[in-house]
């Protein structure tokens, strides 16, 4: 199990569903019980960490580690640990009652919405499972971008000033999480996060 790649795969299948549900705005039916189709079968492969994750070893697990940008040393470095095994199946589990919570509340944009939320877990994942630092900060500022929208179409009343709010946060808190990435870097002389 350890030479296949179940974390890319966890990444890929909510990343491509939601993908694959942009093209079914007109028949919101569908878009839901594909969401959740995709969003279950996610869950069910999350459940394969717990089932080959070794309690025994403190070395990370599942991992995939293939040369990205050379020249910069950075790499597709992926694994996970006791910490990180957790909060994926959590993250999955999540999304599961998220299509189910969105089938009769969300009525505008269905298939836009539960595309967000299928992107957002892949990209969450990968933020879980990322051992490379410009990996690692891929993942979560491409993140913020499916909840960006989120907020700002399925928001409340107030949900053009949270949107601003959650833009200026974010801007300036992920420009000193590149700062400090990059100080680190500098420190370690890879962009390795277990070299941190």
């Amino acid at each position: 199990m350890m030479d296949f790649p179940l974390l890319s795969i966890l990444i890929l299948l909510p990343i491509i569903g939601g993908g694959l549900l942009l093209f079914c705005k007109q028949n919101q039916i569908l878009a839901r019980q594909l969401a959740l189709v995709i969003s279950v079968v996610t869950m069910m492969l999350s459940f394969l960490l717990y089932i080959g994750f070794d309690n025994t070893s403190h070395q990370m697990q599942f991992v995939e580690r293939l040369s990205w940008i050379a020249t910069f040393n950075i790499e597709y470095y992926l694994g996970i640990d006791g910490f990180s095994m957790p909060l994926m199946i959590l993250t999955t589990i999540s999304t599961v009652l998220v299509v189910i919570a969105g089938w009769q509340v969300i009525q505008d944009r269905a298939a836009q919405y539960m595309a967000a939320f299928l992107i957002m877990e892949g990209l969450m994942l990968g933020v879980f499972a990322a051992l490379d630092a410009i990996l690692f900060y891929l993942f979560f500022e491409s993140m913020l971008i499916p909840l960006f929208l989120v907020i700002g179409i399925w928001g409340g009343p107030n949900r053009v000033y949270a949107t601003i709010k959650f833009f200026l946060y974010t801007f300036f808190g992920s420009v000193f999480l590149l700062i400090a990435l990059l100080y680190l870097q500098f420190q370690a002389g890879s962009f390795s996060i277990l070299d941190f």
